[in-house]
């Protein structure tokens, strides 16, 4: 009994310390994770680094431009057109807010036009710079005894004067007055500053340039504070120590600063600054030279140039050699390493989303976010298949235009509907899109791999075949042809040449963004066969059908010129659903969906004339085998003959400047009700103080209602739809001139509902009608109660069977695709539910789940696995080394006990 009695004590007492032990590991377990939390999170080390990387990144120089003079700015080759001219040039330009602007020249390409017009300054050998991304311009003023003090024009559109010839033809724009900002040092002083030292952060939010008075400054262009925080070259005497090449990241809190003249090449972090600047001395910010490291790597090392802070802990930069051919692309970063984060990112609208083939991931299909990214869509397809080691992700998001991929502006608030700054770790970690730019994704995970798609929406693709389909399915069936006139198609296909510079600029952007990655611009598919047979949910004449195959050609020769110029690979999939295009193949083989009912709130579905489940397959075969696994480029596409596109009778109307704002009013609005027209005036190239017709039904429309722009030319009024206008589909069209004193037009679809009951008059109430917006057929193919008019996939009935005729969808790609050897895609879809339904991963076969678990959640595994390994294993070795002293050796110990005892 004794000796069970001392048995059980030493039970209680083993039992205890291996609580304390657990516990013990716990605590160390957590605070390795937060360890490793906070490691992902900490600042890099820019003034002390411990280890430091360089990698060459690329041979060939960067694709972005410089201007002569301002040359820490970027710019981009672009074609434009002399104003009152037919004559065509070419200039450097940098995008703003208010269009692209010519630093050199000072030239201004507005928004909404291809037009180039001279800013006149106000003063006598003032300069006009750009601030990228933002609406304002920055004044330079020279003084006599060198430099220039620096203004901001907060609203420049406001102080613009047109400037006529005596045809009245606009030729240029005076600025009347001088920058109502001029910036001033802490102790109320102008500023002079060395012109040429001027560089911006890539949000815009932060200003560096190097003072005459002794030192480089950082200015917050929000609050304007001003901070010196190093020596300057530039008053040492030498002229050349005035070029210096500069960079600053986008949270304003690191510096980089290389003058070849001075052989330095230091990065500041100003952060952690000591001291107080008086008379715009420095204060003392810890910086660490990096010119002997980066000469020792690169031998025959002459120069910088284009420094720009890629994020907050890499650097990128080309170099000018003794030996040109060794010239490249350089990144350097304070880690042990530089790699790509993830293999493989997915920008671009809704194409690209999967808005047709529903599934949508998770906070992607709500009130606030309606990205809709699916997890069929091809990214998430390719990141599946071919990208397993460090996952690859999508941001793409539907409504996307190119400003959503690109624009990094402190003053971008995403395509949601409520913005929350709060979320922006959240959103960056997770994946989120529709927040921020999804360039910023890019350039915080530098992907090994990227495919960008976007452009649809700015040439309003949606909207056209809204306006085209609708009027086939109101009360009246109307056989009206759109886009049947000569004027129409012009006005379409000039809107897309005005676009190929802003593709051209945003494809530059996402190589500097991401020096490393291998960029792909992919195009746009066919959705349609202009010679077969169409099913129910197509909705759209033969001449329509031909005008959309024309356009998607047109389109995609637009991109691919875009490309060329960018320096780019473009990929061609305008074929990829060929044998499964609409009114090509029985419905339930067809890779896009028809007219579609849809659950938001507009005219219809927007899954409406997407590619489904099938065609997201078909478009990730296409982009395999062109581009052999996204590892080479693909040959390039073969020429398309475009020019039936203007083959239709000239009406005689006036041609405009064709503008798609889809955000111009509410989608659906009743009759007889007053509606609120809005348009932003910086977007879409509105004069300040110009007056505005609102009309509905075209540029030609009837005029209800009238607006005066205010002083940043947007548009804000209210306007009643006339009582006797004819229930359902419409356009509400805003007309004027535009800043290149052009005639404009903002135009969107619009549906006005027959009652509030029953909106397309067809009889059936809302409540019950699974097509409310058109007029049912009565018939439903594949008994699912969606009336085939506004079903988008009409599959197979019940009970019915496939039958030899209906090829499932797996075998309609099985043998194509170019994949490793392990991957199958058998069973990704279930033929027998239509995939116009909104299924849940439950209601997929087998294979799904665990591919979806792929996409979803091997970034946040693979990342969970390492930072546990350590940590774990530690803890381990611990409880382990605990138990050996104590025990001396797991079945001795008891043993021993028990026998001294007896």
């Amino acid at each position: 009994m004794k000796h069970a009695a001392m048995t059980w004590q030493w039970w209680l007492r083993s039992l205890g310390w291996l609580l304390a032990a657990t516990l013990i590991c716990i605590v160390i377990l957590g605070a390795a994770m937060s360890g490793a939390t906070t490691t992902a999170k900490t600042r890099p080390d820019w003034s002390s680094p411990a280890v430091m990387a360089l990698k060459r990144v690329s041979t060939l120089p960067s694709s972005q431009s410089e201007p002569n003079f301002l040359n820490n700015l970027d710019c981009s080759l672009v074609t434009y057109r002399v104003a009152a001219t037919k004559e065509m040039r070419t200039g450097c330009f940098t995008p703003t807010a208010i269009g692209m602007m010519d630093s050199d020249t000072e030239l201004v390409i507005f928004n909404g036009t291809d037009e180039a017009l001279p800013i006149i300054a106000y003063a006598p050998h003032q300069i006009l710079a750009p601030w990228p991304k933002a609406m304002d311009l920055v004044s330079l003023s020279p003084v006599s005894t060198g430099g220039s003090r620096i203004g901001l024009y907060k609203n420049p559109a406001a102080v613009l004067q047109d400037q006529r010839n005596l045809l009245l033809q606009l030729t240029s724009k005076q600025m009347t007055a001088p920058a109502e900002l001029p910036l001033t040092d802490n102790a109320g002083q102008p500023l002079v500053i060395n012109e040429q030292s001027l560089a911006f952060s890539d949000g815009g939010g932060w200003l560096v340039a190097e003072t005459l008075n002794g030192s480089f400054v950082r200015i917050n262009l929000a609050t304007l504070e001003v901070k010196a925080f190093a020596k300057a070259f530039g008053s040492q005497g030498s002229p050349a120590l005035l070029k210096s090449r500069v960079a600053i990241s986008d949270n304003g809190q690191y510096v980089a600063i290389a003058n070849a003249a001075a052989d330095s090449f230091k990065v500041y972090d100003l952060g952690v600054c000591s001291g107080t600047s008086v008379n715009l001395q420095p204060e003392n910010c810890p910086a660490y030279e990096y010119k002997p490291f980066v000469s020792q790597q690169i031998a025959g090392l002459r120069s910088i140039r284009h420094l720009r802070f890629v994020n907050d802990g890499l650097l990128s930069f080309e170099t000018s050699m003794v030996d040109p051919t060794q010239a490249g692309i350089y990144e350097l970063a304070p880690t042990t390493s530089i790699d790509s984060l993830i293999d493989y990112l997915g920008l671009g609208d809704s194409y690209t989303s999967g808005e047709g083939a529903f599934n949508y991931s998770d906070g992607t299909d709500t009130a606030n976010n309606k990205c809709h990214l699916s997890i069929k869509s091809y990214p998430l397809l390719l990141a599946r298949d071919i990208f397993s080691n460090r996952g690859g992700r999508s941001v793409a998001c539907s409504g996307a235009v190119i400003n959503d991929v690109g624009n990094n502006s402190d003053d971008y608030r995403g395509q949601v509907r409520t913005y929350n700054p709060a979320l922006f770790d959240s959103v960056m970690t997770n994946f989120v899109p529709g927040y921020v730019s999804q360039e910023k994704f890019a350039r915080q995970y530098q992907p090994g791999v990227i495919t960008a798609s976007v452009g649809g929406n700015d040439i309003g693709f949606g909207d056209i075949v809204k306006s085209c389909a609708m009027p086939h399915v109101s009360r009246h069936l109307s056989d009206n042809v759109c886009f049947n006139t000569y004027e129409d198609r012009l006005e379409v296909t000039e809107q897309i040449d005005r676009t190929v510079p802003r593709w051209t600029a945003l494809y530059k952007q996402l190589a500097l963004a991401s020096p490393a990655s291998r960029l792909y611009a992919i195009g746009y598919p066919e959705i349609a066969d202009d010679t077969g047979n169409c099913a129910l949910n197509v909705n759209l004449s033969k001449s329509e059908l031909e005008f959309s195959i024309t356009l998607v050609n047109y389109l995609n020769k637009a991109i691919q010129q875009a490309t060329a110029a960018a320096g780019i690979t473009y990929v061609d999939i305008d074929k990829a659903l060929y044998g499964h295009r609409l009114c090509e193949t029985i419905s339930s083989n067809v890779a896009v969906n028809g007219l579609t009912a849809g659950t938001d709130s507009g005219i219809i579905g927007s899954e409406s004339y997407h590619p489904n489940a099938l065609g997201h397959e078909l478009i990730e075969q296409a982009i395999l085998k062109q581009t052999h696994n996204l590892t080479i480029a693909p040959a390039p596409a073969l020429p398309v003959d475009t020019s039936n596109i203007l083959k239709a009778p000239k009406s005689g109307r006036a041609i405009t400047n064709r503008v798609p704002v889809s955000s111009l009013v509410t989608p659906v609005m009743a009759l007889s009700k007053v509606v609120t027209i809005k348009a932003g005036g910086a977007p879409n190239g509105l004069k300040p103080h110009n007056t505005y017709s609102v009309r509905i039904d075209g540029s030609v429309g009837a005029v209800i209602g009238t607006a005066v722009a205010d002083d940043t030319g947007n548009v804000d009024t209210s306007v009643t739809i006339p009582p006797g206008t004819e229930p359902g589909s419409h356009a509400i069209d805003v007309t004027g001139e535009n800043q290149a004193g052009q005639a404009i037009d903002l135009t969107t679809p619009i549906y006005l509902p027959a009652s509030n009951s029953d909106a397309d008059d067809d009889g059936i109430p809302d409540t019950t009608d699974s097509c409310p917006t058109a007029i049912n057929s009565g018939i439903d193919t594949d008994k699912d109660h969606i009336d085939d008019t506004c079903d988008g996939f009409i599959g197979v009935a019940p009970g019915s069977g496939s039958g030899s005729s209906t090829p499932s969808w797996t075998a309609a790609v099985s043998g194509q695709l170019l994949l490793p050897p392990a991957v199958t895609i058998a069973g990704k879809f279930n033929a027998s539910r239509p995939a116009g339904h909104r299924l849940d991963t439950k209601s997929l076969q087998p294979t799904m789940p665990s591919a979806i678990a792929s996409v979803q959640r091997h970034h946040k595994q693979s990342r969970l696995s390492h930072e546990l390994l350590v940590p774990i294993l530690g803890s381990l070795v611990l409880l382990a080394g605990w138990w050996l002293w104590y025990f001396g050796w797991w079945p001795s110990r008891p043993l021993y006990v028990i026998s001294t005892r007896s």
